[in-house]
């Protein structure tokens, strides 16, 4: 399952949106729907982080 680094605007942010905690404005989620509502709903960025298991293959 792929994961995803989010981003907010501000890298001071340090709360809890959508139930997903941030720290200083990161994330890791894996849920594609959250993934999905962060970037739309809240402009947010992402990156894929790759699995370091595949990168061994």
């Amino acid at each position: 399952m792929a994961r995803f680094l989010i981003k907010t605007k501000s890298k001071l942010y340090n709360g809890v949106t959508e139930g997903v905690l941030f720290k200083n404005g990161q994330a890791v989620v894996e849920d594609e729907f959250i993934k999905n509502l962060l970037v739309v709903n809240y402009g947010y960025t992402i990156e894929i982080i790759e699995d370091d298991k595949k990168k061994a293959k």
